[in-house]
């Protein structure tokens, strides 16, 4: 018999490219806030990349569970003004989030949380991963570590 761990296929995404194309079109976000471009250096949250300098950005609220529980938490993200391209490579960490220090929170299929931790720069799959062998658990949130906003999530492949 094997000693080895098993390994968990991970799939890395962004938030659906339907809010952020009705938040583009409406500047109006799920929640009836009134949006507005403005020049940031903040994270896309659609194709995940990080400007290396101020662009035109939209800030929207996004509640990345459903509103199901006490931890279906609404907060701040960034989308391009203009489109872009979503993120298309789910099977591969967004490069530019894996030299950042970055929180991770782990959800139970319930909406719960069940365990987080504060990844150093490189280390945040490898956390996930192991968070994802645990089949109670359903989706792991990846966040900024500082002001915790949401910045994608991750989850088995199927």
């Amino acid at each position: 018999m094997s000693s080895a761990t098993p390994t968990t296929t991970l799939q890395f995404l962004a938030i659906p490219q339907s809010l952020a194309d009705e938040a583009r079109r409406t500047l109006t976000d799920r929640f009836g806030h009134r949006l507005h471009v403005t020049k940031a250096q903040g994270p896309c949250r659609l194709c995940l990349r990080v400007p290396n300098a101020p662009e035109d950005l939209i800030l929207l609220s996004y509640q990345p569970l459903p509103d199901t529980g006490p931890y279906a938490e609404v907060g701040p993200i960034y989308i391009h003004a203009k489109g872009c391209e979503p993120y298309a490579d789910s099977q591969t960490f967004p490069a530019d989030f894996a030299g950042r220090r970055l929180v991770l929170r782990a959800y139970g299929h319930n909406g719960d949380i069940v365990d987080a931790v504060v990844t150093e720069p490189g280390e945040a799959e490898r956390a996930a991963a192991a968070f994802l062998r645990d089949e109670s658990i359903a989706e792991v949130h990846v966040r900024h570590a500082s002001y915790t906003c949401f910045d994608f999530k991750i989850v088995r492949a199927a």
